[in-house]
């Protein structure tokens, strides 16, 4: 499952940085033609770039929803819910040793 997650991420930076390339050489190649003034250029640059980062985001989350399914599926707890059974766990035991240790029958 970790080689699944590993080349998921992988593909996701080789996403980001193709797309980068790809929308510098876009404006590059539009200012160079003369299509767009160098201010123009900038705003679509930014515009591009604002748009694959809420894409990306977009994308993660539909991941996270995924793997969510998935671990829901496998009957897989996620850290968060581990950490609260071991809450529970450590303040049963607390409890239990304050009883043991509050106990008028052991002090016979």
């Amino acid at each position: 499952m970790s080689n699944l997650l590993k080349t998921g991420f992988l593909l996701g930076i080789g996403a980001a940085v193709s797309s980068k390339e790809k929308v510098d050489k876009y404006v590059d190649d539009l200012l160079a033609k003369g299509k767009v003034t160098p201010k123009e250029a900038d705003e679509l640059y930014q515009s591009l770039l604002k748009k694959g980062e809420e894409t990306e985001e977009q994308w993660n989350q539909r991941s996270k929803e995924k793997m969510r399914s998935i671990m829901d599926d496998l009957n897989i707890i996620s850290r968060e819910e581990f950490l609260q059974l071991q809450e529970r766990v450590d303040q049963l035991e607390k409890k239990l040793t304050d009883q043991v240790d509050n106990d008028p029958k052991q002090d016979d």
